[in-house]
């Protein structure tokens, strides 16, 4: 078996001492440094000759994220694991966010723990990768190993355990509420209440009740005392979503819950406590709301002990067809199946409402068509455009479609045309039909070979060598066919 070669930076010799003896007995070589110009050095004269480096975020010389991002640019094959203490935590997600598979917290002092964090580090195909994504899957979250999902869930995870209020942004429609109750679902308050609420869907004169709760005779209509979100989430998690939508009374009464854990029901007296951890949703920039005046400085950092950015669904393609088999498989059991053509489109469209959008053009295609296998003739006519223009944009960049390719989409864009427009069955001439599309056949080859001929100072030889066909058939195309 080939030892891995590890690098441990950090300046202080009990923890160098101590992965050294560490990992040279799980079959590792390590070298250690102590300071971060050494890393550098070594940069620069010869190829980076590590498989794992373990890197401390502070450092006398150095930033450990600087030595990160200059590791990567080297070899980005190298697994990075940043070091860090608790005060630092969000420095360690930034870690993560830039390409360092993981983050240990000192002291290390569950010794399994830390191997299984070592070596699961360098290899992605290893069981703790495997049960993340089925535990993302649990709660509606899929993404594949190279997805941009993949760090974030990473980072989900660990933050999950920790007693820290968590901010998440995104886009509508990304799943903003999936990621919160998945922060709650693998934390260790998971067997305690996920209390949700909406700030944006209820009126403002209701929001203060429904957080803080109110006593008996507080104001008319309250009938009987009642508990509000402070209470009922106690021990457990309060997720706010569009917490950007709180008036600004609320935004400070909800800043001295979170800062003394404390509150009173309206119309009480008793002050009651509450141990609740804050997970909040926005799909605004609050940092632009702070600077509008139209949110509270304090309350954001509060709230964003560390945030988590959800990419939109057009930043990865890759993992529609993945969403899309797993809704279809728990919705349908798998009875039905999305055509390739179908699903390169899906691929294509840009989805301004993300996830949320694509399940429900899903399930309204499969609600009017009651189809086995989904179709692009059985999707949406303004997805078909859009989808064209979004991936032409995005594809400008990529070198162009084969021809073929070019004409093969096309085609399929043609014929879901075609197929939207026929209303009525008994109303078609299909002879006629039939009789145009074999002309427009005609047309479209001659042109494609007189294009050629042109090209190729007429060469008939060449040209149907190109085009893969004989002299004869070339000929047959050109003077005959249509």
């Amino acid at each position: 078996m080939n030892k891995l070669h590890v690098l441990v930076v950090d300046d202080e010799v009990e923890v160098t001492a101590f992965f050294s003896y560490f990992l040279q007995a799980k079959n590792c070589d390590v070298t250690v440094f102590h300071a971060g110009r050494d890393v550098y050095r070594l940069l620069q004269t010869q190829p980076f000759p590590f498989q794992l480096a373990l890197i401390d975020l502070k450092l006398p010389d150095a930033n450990g994220l600087d030595l990160l991002t200059a590791i990567k640019a080297a070899a980005p094959s190298c697994a990075v694991i940043i070091m860090t203490g608790y005060s630092t935590i969000k420095s360690a997600v930034t870690a993560i966010q830039l390409g360092a598979r993981d983050y240990l917290e000192k002291p290390f002092d569950d010794l399994d723990s830390l191997e299984e964090a070592i070596f699961s580090a360098l290899d992605q195909s290893h069981p703790q990768h495997d049960q993340l994504t089925r535990q993302a899957a649990h709660y509606g979250i899929i993404y594949g190993h190279d997805s941009p999902m993949a760090h974030l869930m990473t980072i989900a995870e660990k933050l999950a355990k920790k007693a820290i209020n968590v901010l998440i942004e995104g886009e509508t429609g990304t799943g903003k509420e999936l990621l919160a109750r998945f922060l709650h679902g693998v934390s260790l308050r998971a067997q305690a209440p996920f209390v949700g609420l909406n700030c944006a869907a209820i009126p403002e004169a209701l929001l203060e009740s429904e957080l803080f709760g109110h006593e008996k005779g507080a104001f008319t209509g309250a009938i009987k005392g009642r508990r509000g979100f402070f209470e009922l989430a106690d021990s457990g998690t309060l997720f706010l979503d569009e917490v950007g939508e709180a008036p600004p009374t609320i935004q400070a009464k909800l800043l001295r819950v979170i800062e003394t854990g404390e509150f009173m029901r309206i119309g009480g007296e008793q002050t009651l406590k509450s141990n609740i951890r804050f997970v909040s949703a926005t799909n605004r920039d609050l940092e632009r709301e702070v600077a509008l005046g139209r949110f509270r400085a304090d309350l954001l950092y509060r709230l964003e002990g560390v945030k988590l950015t959800l990419p939109p669904l057009r930043e990865r393609p890759a993992d529609i067809p993945l969403i899309v088999d797993y809704y279809l498989g728990k919705r349908l059991n798998g009875t039905c199946q999305v055509d390739p053509a179908a699903m390169q489109l899906l691929q294509q469209y840009s989805w301004p409402g993300n996830v949320r959008q694509l399940l429900n053009v899903i399930n309204q295609a499969i609600a009017i068509h009651d189809c086995q296998v989904l179709r692009v003739e059985h999707l949406p006519v303004q997805l078909l455009s859009e989808a064209g223009s979004f991936s032409a944009e995005r594809e400008s960049a990529r070198p162009p479609l084969a021809f073929a390719d070019f004409l093969e989409q096309e085609a399929v864009r043609f014929v879901h045309t075609i197929t939207e427009r026929i209303h009525t069955i008994d109303q078609l001439d299909f002879p006629r039909l039939l009789e145009r599309i074999r002309r427009l056949e005609g047309e479209v080859g001659r042109a494609v070979i007189r294009k050629g001929l042109n090209e190729n100072d007429g060469d008939r030889t060449l040209v149907s060598e190109k085009l893969g066909i004989s002299k004869r058939t070339l000929r047959y195309i050109l003077n005959e066919k249509g």
